[in-house]
């Protein structure tokens, strides 16, 4: 299950998913209908917390391909008075699109909950000085600069080693989300580019963090529908949100707060929740799954199998991927052995091999039959094995369940 908080919002799977609204106080920005004079920044501010955002993510350096060179020093000038207004009398909590650890620093010795890092932790103190202020952190996926990744294979490995990076600077894990970082960053990232990152969202979960959606007008959507004018791109970005919702992401970073709303309560519900279950401190989560029986019941009818096998059959080509937590290391290393016997696996901590005492995680894989079989053993096993194949039992009978709807 993934948890985590920006400030004091939670997010997750279990909240509901959080509009992030969007000021640019930057001239250079592609899309002139999010900017903000420093004077009107407050009144943009209020309005998208009365259209229900849960968050603000204010910047002063536009990151468009193109734009002009700003030094630090009119990045603050920019910043610092209208996030002062804000800070006063907006009631949510402020995110800071900025690359620069002292600009960080600035902003949140005034109040800011978070740092939203387009850069990827390029600056090297960055990490160090959002966890010197206990703040959030936002990590976009780059490399040498904004945006350059190319395709998730390259994303989520990249994303995952910074991660581990900025915990090691004491970030506080729960307090990390993720941005894949679609959008024509550089020139060489197209728009098929973009439309594979975003068809393969749901890989970010592989990550455990939060994730966020920042989508809201960019170029692959007005290349995708023939607007080049990203103020006639809403109903595409809108589109773009629900899928991207639909596919798990936890945030959405948005121009229009009201006109989003709609979008990502519906798809939420859609998607629903995750298929977990939780007995005597133990979780049980389904991370993904292939084929389901009475679908390929039907597929075997059609291409003519002996209707004796079929059931048979159907759990051999159905595949699931569950998270088992709270197991002991024993626990851990019996689900291993019983897996491997079936033709399965299980992926434990090498720490299970030392008996350590803490709580494990295991990871096991295998067809609809392996771990039938599996629940089926585990029932007269000593410990708490039991108590585990029941409540693995009861995560299976979710996937399709009304329950995670509810």
């Amino acid at each position: 299950m993934i948890k985590g908080i920006i400030g004091k919002v939670a997010v997750g799977d279990m909240q509901p998913v959080r509009s992030m609204g969007v000021i640019n106080l930057s001239r250079e920005s592609f899309y002139k209908g999010s900017v903000a004079c420093p004077d009107d920044a407050l009144s943009k501010a209020l309005a998208m917390q009365s259209e229900g955002a849960d968050l603000i993510d204010i910047g002063a350096v536009s990151t468009a391909p193109g734009s002009p060179t700003v030094d630090e020093a009119e990045e603050r000038e920019r910043l610092i008075p209208a996030l002062r207004q804000i800070l006063d009398n907006l009631s949510i909590d402020v995110s800071i699109d900025t690359q620069r650890a002292s600009i960080a620093a600035e902003a949140l010795s005034l109040g800011a909950a978070c740092i939203n890092d387009v850069s990827g932790l390029h600056d090297p103190m960055m990490a160090k000085t959002v966890a010197d202020y206990d703040g959030s952190l936002i990590i976009m996926a780059s490399d040498r600069v904004p945006g350059d990744l190319l395709g998730l294979d390259q994303i989520i490995p990249l994303l995952g080693e910074r991660v581990r990076a900025a915990v090691r600077s004491g970030v506080s894990l729960h307090k990390i989300t993720l941005d894949p970082g679609v959008g024509r960053w550089i020139p060489e990232k197209t728009t098929e580019h973009d439309l594979a990152i975003l068809d393969g969202y749901r890989r970010m979960r592989s990550l455990g963090r939060p994730y966020l959606a920042a989508l809201s007008r960019k170029t692959f959507i007005g290349a995708t529908l023939k607007l080049q004018d990203p103020f006639d791109r809403l109903g595409g970005t809108l589109a773009a949100t629900a899928v991207a919702v639909y596919l798990g992401a936890h945030i959405v970073r948005t121009h229009d707060v009201s006109a989003s709303l709609e979008t990502i309560r519906m798809a939420q519900a859609i998607r629903g929740r995750p298929a977990s279950a939780e007995c005597d401190e133990i979780n049980v989560e389904v991370l993904g799954y292939l084929g389901q029986g009475e679908d390929i019941a039907e597929t075997f009818k059609r291409t003519g199998v002996d209707e004796r096998g079929m059931g048979i059959l159907a759990k051999k080509s159905s595949f699931r991927i569950l998270s088992v937590q709270g197991l002991s290391s024993m626990e851990a290393l019996v689900i291993k052995q019983e897996m491997l016997a079936r033709g399965g696996d299980a992926a434990i901590p090498k720490l299970a091999l030392r008996c350590d005492e803490q709580p494990k995680e295991v990871l096991i894989f295998g067809t609809l039959s392996q771990i039938s079989g599996l629940v089926k053993n585990l029932r007269g096993q000593p410990f708490r094995l039991p108590q585990v194949a029941s409540c693995i039992n009861d995560v299976l009978g979710r996937i399709d369940g009304p329950e995670r709807y509810r």
